[in-house]
């Protein structure tokens, strides 16, 4: 599904671009029950917490009937819970259960985080890493380092790739044939806004391969200034490593700064990985 024509320059920052709602596919390995089913997780959102079966329906453009069915089945597996007081849905605990064994066998996040607590504090910023997931970015870790915070970064946060530090250092860690494959992708997405995008990351992409970090001032928030560091991974998986905060607190030099300050944090991880854990701790056995 490509994303609708917008005109206007967004007032915030819109979660939800780079979602992608697929119900069907005439592929007959694709199964469209599931990916009706998965569609309606998808749906809920941090600035739609709570959903009721229309609103479920326009966003998916499924039928209302089908929708009904597939809230239903969803609360008594555990991934919904039905709001009484206001008819509406929101994301239970089951949905937590399904991303758990994937994040808890990330191997970089607690290597990094001590790491990331530190340069947050010297640098008065808040420290992501984050992973590239199609169109998106999702945050792997966080260091909060502002003097005031007031950020939504947590484990499972996403932001959209094109218009993000840590997304455009993605783009930047990814070989030449995948990053081409990704443009294409994005090209279906974005429509008439993609020229542009496409400019404003292989600029990225050039200074990722210049100076080793790239900068998005005020591209998805207009309030927010961050730099990125791409961290890519033997097997094909890119990572990055960010550095943000409020703008007025981080003009070009700091930016600049901060990004240095990243490559060697991501310098010390690269060589501290090598002796991680090869898997979680399960306790004593």
């Amino acid at each position: 599904m490509g994303r609708p024509p917008h005109h206007v320059k967004r007032a915030v920052p819109d979660y939800s671009e780079g979602v992608q709602v697929k119900t069907d596919d005439a592929d007959p390995r694709f199964n469209n029950a599931l990916a009706r089913g998965l569609a309606v997780l998808r749906a809920f959102a941090l600035e739609r917490p709570l959903l009721g079966n229309q609103e479920i329906a326009q966003i998916t453009g499924l039928a209302k009937p089908t929708v009904s069915r597939l809230t239903h089945t969803l609360t008594q597996l555990g991934y919904l819970r039905h709001r009484e007081a206001y008819g509406k849905y929101e994301l239970a605990a089951g949905v937590v259960g399904l991303a758990y064994p994937y994040l808890a066998r990330q191997a970089v996040p607690p290597v990094a985080r001590p790491l990331m607590v530190a340069l947050a504090k010297a640098t008065q910023t808040n420290v992501g890493l984050g992973v590239q997931e199609d169109l998106s970015v999702f945050y792997l870790e966080y260091a909060l380092g502002e003097p005031h915070p007031n950020r939504l970064q947590r484990a499972g946060f996403r932001v959209p790739l094109v218009r993000t530090a840590m997304g455009r250092a993605c783009v930047a860690g990814l070989a030449p044939a995948a990053r081409e494959a990704l443009y294409a992708h994005l090209q279906r997405y974005y429509g008439r806004e993609w020229p542009a995008l496409r400019d404003a990351l292989d600029e990225a992409v050039r200074q990722a391969q210049r100076e080793g970090y790239c900068i998005a001032a005020g591209t998805f928030n207009a309030d927010t200034h961050s730099v990125a560091v791409p961290f890519p991974l033997d097997d094909g998986t890119v990572l990055a490593f960010n550095s943000q905060g409020h703008a007025s607190r981080l003009p070009p030099p700091v930016l600049a700064r901060n990004g240095r300050k990243l490559l060697a944090l991501a310098a010390e991880v690269r060589r501290l990985l090598p002796a991680a854990p090869p898997s979680p701790s399960l306790g004593p056995a």
